[in-house]
């Protein structure tokens, strides 16, 4: 396939994930641009014990040097009925968002400079689920050393709120279980009838979905599926963009644990 091909290739992707995101995560709410008041929240996506619907409210970082400029922007829960927990929860994602911005300032600290060219980073963030006992976030990010094009990236938080730490994807499945394997061969599946019969593209996804656990640890969560992203580079060049592999629970039940993160979702 010629470089044109692809790149025609690539935009025709990016602009169809943007129409399936919607299609087919109705629940997932938006991204929050930079600089909008509104909440991020879906209420399909929010549940509270008491019935009512659990909120946040968008938190901004904005710094600008010479060197290079933030502008980064986090959710924090307003109204979750434990109050510790919540204070707990949002410490928990403010401090993985600091130790983000911490790395893109200790590369620009490592680079030599050349010119005039002002480094950023951009932030904007999505809450895909959000309840009393988990919280799932997904950051989307772009980053700019003065390369051939920006970074264009996506990273996920999973927070268990009941136990106050971290979900890996290991956590939502059944001890013993094999789910690099079994997240592979769906990945595959799935991303093969996106992208069709392209030789050059499943070698891609073929190296990009090895079951291996380090291959699917960017995940999120929903009230009723698992959601797999792949960055740019992972299982397709940089022109297709993010990949987005939607795994229904009820596709997985037998091997999902039905206690401690998912309890009640499954």
């Amino acid at each position: 396939m010629s470089d044109k091909n692809l790149l025609l290739l690539g935009i025709a992707a990016i602009i169809a994930t943007m129409v399936l995101s919607y299609v087919l995560f109705p629940g997932l709410g938006r991204f929050v641009p930079v600089n909008e008041n509104s909440d991020a929240l879906n209420p399909a996506n929010q549940r509270a014990s008491a019935g009512d619907v659990l909120t946040t409210q968008k938190k901004e970082i904005i710094k600008e040097t010479p060197d290079y400029s933030e502008n980064v922007s986090y959710p924090e829960i307003v109204n979750m009925q434990d109050a510790d927990a919540r204070e707990k929860t949002n410490k928990a994602i403010e401090k993985f968002v600091l130790n983000h911005i911490a790395k893109f300032e200790k590369q620009i600290l490592s680079e030599e400079r050349a010119g005039d060219f002002q480094d950023y980073l951009q932030i904007q963030y999505l809450v895909m689920f959000l309840s009393e006992s988990l919280v799932s976030i997904s950051f989307s990010g772009s980053e700019d050393f003065g390369g051939a094009h920006p970074s264009s990236y996506l990273m996920t938080f999973n927070y268990d709120i009941s136990t106050d730490r971290e979900i890996k994807l290991s956590d939502i499945f059944k001890q013993g279980t094999d789910y690099p394997g079994i997240i592979s061969n769906i990945c595959r599946e799935k991303l093969s009838a996106q992208f069709g019969d392209d030789e050059a593209l499943k070698s891609w996804v073929e190296e990009g979905t090895k079951p291996e656990a380090d291959s699917f640890e960017n995940f999120g969560l929903t009230g009723n599926s698992l959601v797999v992203f792949f960055n740019p580079y992972e299982v397709g060049p940089y022109a297709m963009g993010i990949q987005t592999v939607e795994i229904t629970f009820d596709e997985i039940k037998q091997y999902l644990n039905a206690g401690g993160a998912l309890e009640g979702l499954i």
